[in-house]
């Protein structure tokens, strides 16, 4: 097991599928296409392969803020249901965590779907406090 960042189209494509269940709505296609304009945006994959399956991943960027400078922002986060409950979303999120120590960045943030309660469940064990919510419209 090991936490590689996606670099290359094949990586993208390994991550597809562990990536496809928090984003069904996607097909491959879509997907790359997405992908690759985001990592134009600063974007980053990193993910945890086993056995040569990618079975966590997790996509963020570097942005700064005037609430809390320099952050760690989540886009996706997210486990294989077949890998969960075996310590890898851990494992990725404390990497994170010493990503964001080694680079003196104080606070990592993400937002997450009201519905999903394990989610939750997970980031208040890693010891992430909710501190405000998130609106959105669609014109």
């Amino acid at each position: 097991m090991k936490i590689k960042e996606a670099l290359t189209a094949e990586d993208l494509l390994q991550c597809f599928e562990v990536m496809k269940e928090l984003r069904p709505h996607h097909s491959t296609d879509s997907f790359l296409t997405t992908i690759v304009q985001m990592k134009k945006e600063g974007y980053h994959l990193l993910y945890i392969e086993d056995d040569g399956i990618a079975v966590c991943a997790a996509g963020f960027r570097f942005t700064t803020t005037l609430y809390d400078g320099m952050i760690i922002d989540f886009d996706d986060f997210v486990t294989l249901a077949s890998a969960r409950k075996k310590g890898y979303a851990a494992i990725l999120f404390d990497h994170l965590v010493n990503i964001a120590k080694e680079k003196i960045i104080k606070t990592i943030h993400l937002n997450s779907a009201h519905h999903r309660y394990d989610a939750h469940r997970f980031y208040l064990n890693k010891k992430m406090n909710i501190i405000a919510h998130h609106f959105r419209i669609t014109v």
